[in-house]
């Protein structure tokens, strides 16, 4: 029976891997992997979080060290998340989470 359920997952797999929804995600993540952008805005937001922890840790959650840092954070992240190719894969992302959502739903939902 094990080796029949692990063969029905790997086929479950493939099926999911092969959808148009799931090998559009896998391609605007290659994107946005190699955007010289997108990986700027990335580290900048990484950076300011980083600061943003370390003001909590060494001033306190409603120091101005900390309140600052947060601005700053919210501020890179609202760039990284305004990126056009950023926004797409997000808007793909999202299709794909439905359709694990339902994936979920049938397999699991006679066991609740």
């Amino acid at each position: 029976m094990n080796q029949n359920l692990a063969e029905k997952a790997l086929k479950l797999k493939e099926e999911i891997n092969s959808l148009p929804e799931v090998i559009e995600l896998e391609r605007l993540n290659k994107l946005l992997n190699e955007n010289e952008d997108v990986m700027r805005l990335c580290y900048k937001k990484d950076v300011c979080a980083t600061k943003y922890e370390d003001a909590v840790k060494y001033f306190g959650l409603q120091s101005d060290e900390a309140i600052n840092a947060q601005k700053e954070l919210y501020q890179a992240k609202l760039e990284l998340d305004n990126h056009d190719l950023v926004k797409a894969s997000n808007e793909q992302y999202k299709k794909v989470r439905k359709i694990y959502d339902k994936i979920n739903e049938e397999l699991f939902n006679p066991f609740n």
